[in-house]
C-alpha cells in the first residue's frame, strides 16, 4: 500500500470514528430542477450546527468498505443511535451496532449494545469471535452487562474529574468554536438542488455538495486541534509532539491526497422548515477500492426508554487489568 493510500484509509478511519458526521441516488427525480439555484454552503454548515443542538434523536449510519489491494478487505458498520441529552446533568444515549470485517476469506462479526448515562458506559456483547486473544473464555462475555467506568479504565483522565457545570461550558464553548471556524471558513459549497424529498416524514431538500479543497487545507488541522485540547492527554508534552507531527504530515501530504482522492463529494438533505441537517451520504471509488458512509438523523424530540441494566458487573472484574490498561493495586486486608 503506498503511503498516498495509507493516509486516505486512515483518513476514512477517522471520519467514521470521530464524526462520521460531516460526510447519488436522486438525480433522476421529477422534483429535480437544474435551474434552481442553490443558496450558499453556510446554509449546510447551520444546518449541522442546527442539528447539533437536537436533545433527542436517532441516528442511524451504515458504512461499506471494500478494499482490493494489496489486499482484499470488507468491513460493513450498521449503528442505530437513540440520545436523549434534554437533562444536561444526565445524558443518555442508547446504541445498537454490529460490525462485519472480511480479510482475504478469513470473516469476523461483532454484535453489542450499549447504554451510556452520564459519564458511565455499560456494554453488552452480543456476537463476538471465539478466538480473539482477550485472556478470559470469550463466551463468559457473551449477552452481559459490563459497566465501563471511564475513570477507572483512563478513557477520560482529568475530564472525569471535571464538574458538570465547568463541562458543560466546556461542551458549549467547543461547540461554538467549530462553528464559527467552519462558518467563517466556508467549508462546504452547496453544488446542485436535487429537489424536494420526504425524508422522515418531513419535506428536506436535496443537495449535491463538496468540500472546498484550499479551506479544507487550512481548516482541518485547526478543527482537530480544537478537538484535541478536550482530550484526556492534551497536557501531555508526548501528546503534544506527537499531534504536531501529525499535523505536518498532514499538510505536507494534503495535495498528494487530494489528487489521489478526486475532491470529497457527497449528498446531504436538509429540513425544510427547520434547517436542519436531515441526511447525509457519501460514496467514492478509488482504483477499485470503494467506501460508502450513509448517515441519517430521525426522531427528532421523540422519548426513548434509556435506562441503567438491572444486573451488571464492572468489566475490570470479567477482563484481564493490564488489557484495560488499569494498574493493579493490592488493597490492604
Amino acid at each position: 500500500m503506498t503511503k498516498t493510500y495509507k493516509y486516505i484509509i486512515e483518513g476514512v478511519v477517522g471520519v467514521v470514528v470521530l464524526s462520521i458526521f460531516l460526510l447519488s441516488s436522486g438525480i433522476i427525480n421529477p422534483s429535480w430542477n437544474p435551474f434552481v439555484q442553490p443558496p450558499s454552503g453556510e446554509v449546510l454548515e447551520n444546518a449541522i450546527y442546527n442539528l447539533s443542538k437536537i436533545e433527542k434523536m436517532r441516528i442511524l449510519a451504515l458504512v461499506d468498505l471494500s478494499i482490493e489491494q494489496p489486499k482484499k478487505i470488507t468491513g460493513v458498520l450498521n449503528l442505530n443511535q437513540a440520545i436523549d441529552y434534554s437533562n444536561k446533568d444526565q445524558k443518555k444515549n442508547l446504541t445498537d451496532f454490529n460490525l462485519s470485517v472480511g480479510i482475504e476469506g478469513l470473516d469476523l462479526s461483532l454484535g453489542a449494545q450499549m447504554i451510556g448515562i452520564d459519564k458511565n458506559l455499560y456494554l453488552k456483547i452480543n456476537n463476538l469471535p471465539s478466538y480473539l486473544p482477550l485472556g478470559v473464555d470469550v463466551e463468559t462475555l457473551k449477552n452481559k452487562w459490563l459497566l465501563i467506568d471511564p475513570a477507572k479504565v483512563g478513557l477520560l483522565g482529568s475530564v472525569a474529574s471535571t464538574s458538570d457545570e465547568v463541562k458543560k461550558s466546556q461542551d458549549e464553548a467547543l461547540l461554538n468554536d467549530l462553528k464559527t471556524l467552519i462558518t467563517d471558513k466556508n467549508l462546504f459549497k452547496l453544488k446542485r438542488n436535487l429537489g424536494k424529498e420526504t425524508i422522515d416524514g418531513q419535506i428536506a431538500t436535496h443537495y449535491s455538495a463538496e468540500v472546498d479543497k484550499q479551506t479544507a487545507k487550512e481548516v482541518v488541522p485547526q478543527i482537530f486541534s480544537i478537538i484535541s485540547k478536550r482530550l484526556p492527554d492534551s497536557g501531555d508534552a508526548t501528546y503534544q509532539q506527537d499531534l504536531q507531527k501529525s499535523l505536518d504530515e498532514f499538510k505536507q501530504n494534503f495535495d498528494e491526497i487530494w489528487k489521489a482522492l478526486g475532491g470529497i463529494n457527497f449528498e446531504v438533505w436538509i429540513d425544510e422548515n427547520s434547517q436542519t441537517l436531515k441526511k447525509v451520504k457519501f460514496t467514492k471509488e478509488i482504483q477499485q477500492n470503494k467506501i460508502l458512509i450513509e448517515v441519517a438523523f430521525t426522531e427528532f424530540g421523540k422519548d426513548f426508554a434509556i435506562e441503567q441494566p438491572v444486573e451488571f458487573k464492572p468489566i475490570e472484574d470479567v477482563l484481564p487489568p493490564d488489557l484495560l490498561g488499569i494498574a493493579t493495586t493490592t488493597a490492604p486486608k
